[in-house]
Formats: C-alpha cells, sequence, structure tokens
C-alpha cells in the first residue's frame, strides 16, 4: 500500500487520519447513518492498527 511515494512504506497511520477526516466532512455534510456506519469501520481499522504496533518489542539500548 504505497500512497504516496514510491517505495516508500506503507503510511497506515496517514491512511487512517486521512479516513477520519473523511468521516468528519461526510458527518458535517448531514449523512449521519453514513458517517456513523464509516466511523465504525474506522474505529475498528485503528484498533486493529494500535494492537498489531503493540504487540512489536521495543529495541532499546541503555
Amino acid at each position: 500500500m504505497h500512497l504516496f511515494l514510491p517505495g516508500a512504506k506503507p503510511m497506515e497511520f496517514t491512511v487512517l487520519f486521512l479516513a477520519m477526516v473523511i468521516v468528519m466532512l461526510i458527518a458535517w455534510r448531514g449523512r449521519r447513518p453514513l458517517a456513523l456506519g464509516l466511523f465504525g469501520v474506522v474505529l475498528i481499522a485503528c484498533v486493529a492498527t494500535y494492537l498489531h504496533h503493540a504487540t512489536d518489542t521495543l529495541k532499546l539500548s541503555f
């Protein structure tokens, strides 16, 4: 999933942020059921991304 730069790492946090902006714009335009459904999808994606990264081991050296 290379959205902006060829050869770049996936930017899932940028995608989640942009998805939330789209949901807010849809809600602002007045389509509440659609906005609520999309918000639920984005929320699930945020939790899945968190759980994916929360299980990574930290590479710390002191």
